[in-house]
């Protein structure tokens, strides 16, 4: 990996004075994705909420980075477009870790903003674990709660000043009720054979890494479903990282890769996961959660989990399959786990999440280059 971060260095290096030949436009925001070739999650909701105001010059890159030769070469030519999209722009927003910013941004008159793509942290990453290069040239970040700060500030290599408390937008549709409702109805339609069973839902992180690529967990979800029996249904939601799922044309599993994970939550009775941050998304519903983790003791030592993960996880935690199936039998809402993880991790209630972000962004691009 580091060989390749040389090349694609000396390859940037050599249009980096081209791009700062051109002038920032004052107006401009542009978009990088390394996860999604479409707007999703917060992209989209902000992305809908700056077009409505028809202020700024939008413009976006996109891309989702997958291992291979081919798709290397494409990375590479993405790298190139986002060099010269960077920096011509006032504001640029992230959802990921971003290369070319971290190596190429102009030192004055681009902003960055990263958005990051889930409602908090629950592993280390970014500067605060070993990595093929450091992140740098961040100037803001946001999070849900106080209780981020540290963690994105050391992550992003951001002031703590400007790590801002807003909420995050994608939380907003978590505390809407005629949301959740839609949500049930149409995955019922989709999905009938959902509807009376109780809803036991796998939606874990990945393992591996950028470069080298990435993988399930080992769990056995045809052994969790025939144990259970027929009253139960399993839907599989594999991390957007995962493109090759053992699990994708298993009739005994319902495969949910293109649903949002939030829309998915309204049908959901137990919620499964791991390290992933859903877990601070599903702490709205105030239902049962279980934790697979038959890695913590690995896990907890590299990347590394920001709390102490057995004291303060809101659910059962199993390590086997057999456990996992004696838990999901026998849990229910009174024997809920209680811990304070909840109001540690949400300042914000109140939905109003996406105008305070589109708040920040407007006073950015309003700040003099």
């Amino acid at each position: 990996m580091k060989l390749k971060n040389l090349l694609l260095t000396l390859i940037l290096a050599v249009f980096y004075p081209f791009s700062l030949l051109q002038k920032v436009n004052e107006n401009e925001i542009t978009f990088i994705s390394s996860e999604s070739k479409t707007l999703a999650s917060d992209f989209e909701t902000i992305n809908a909420a700056l077009v409505a105001s028809g202020q700024y010059e939008l413009t976006y890159h996109l891309f989702d980075y997958a291992p291979g030769i081919k798709n290397q070469l494409a990375y590479v030519i993405a790298c190139i477009q986002q060099l010269f999209a960077i920096n011509r722009s006032h504001l640029v927003l992230l959802d990921f870790n971003n290369f070319v910013v971290s190596k190429f941004k102009r030192k004055h008159g681009v902003t960055v903003l990263q958005l990051w793509h889930a409602t908090g942290a629950i592993k280390q990453f970014g500067n605060s674990v070993a990595r093929d290069y450091q992140i740098k040239n961040y100037d803001y970040a946001i999070v849900n709660s106080e209780f981020f700060i540290d963690t994105f500030s050391q992550a992003f290599n951001v002031k703590k000043e400007n790590v801002k408390v807003t909420g995050i937008p994608e939380t907003d549709k978590l505390f809407s009720k005629t949301r959740s409702s839609e949500n049930e109805t149409y995955l019922c339609q989709k999905y009938p054979q959902i509807i009376g069973k109780k809803i036991v839902t796998y939606a874990p992180t990945f393992r591996g890494r950028f470069g080298k690529g990435f993988y399930e967990t080992e769990i056995d979800l045809d052994f969790i479903q025939k144990s259970l029996g027929d009253d139960y249904a399993i839907i599989y939601k594999p991390h957007p990282l995962i493109a090759n799922s053992r699990y994708r044309d298993n009739d005994n599993i319902i495969y949910m890769q293109e649903e949002s994970i939030k829309k998915v939550f309204a049908v959901t009775d137990f919620l499964v996961s791991d390290y992933s941050a859903i877990i601070y998304d599903y702490l709205v519903t105030q239902k049962p959660l279980i934790a697979y983790v038959p890695d913590l003791e690995t896990y907890g030592q590299s990347p590394g989990i920001i709390f102490d993960y057995e004291q303060e996880f809101p659910g059962a935690i199993v390590k086997n399959d057999q456990d996992l199936v004696n838990e999901i039998r026998n849990v229910n809402s009174v024997n809920i786990k209680q811990t304070n993880l909840y109001d540690k991790v949400f300042k914000y209630r109140d939905g109003q999440s996406l105008q305070r972000v589109i708040e920040l962004i407007e006073n950015i691009m309003g700040e003099k280059m």
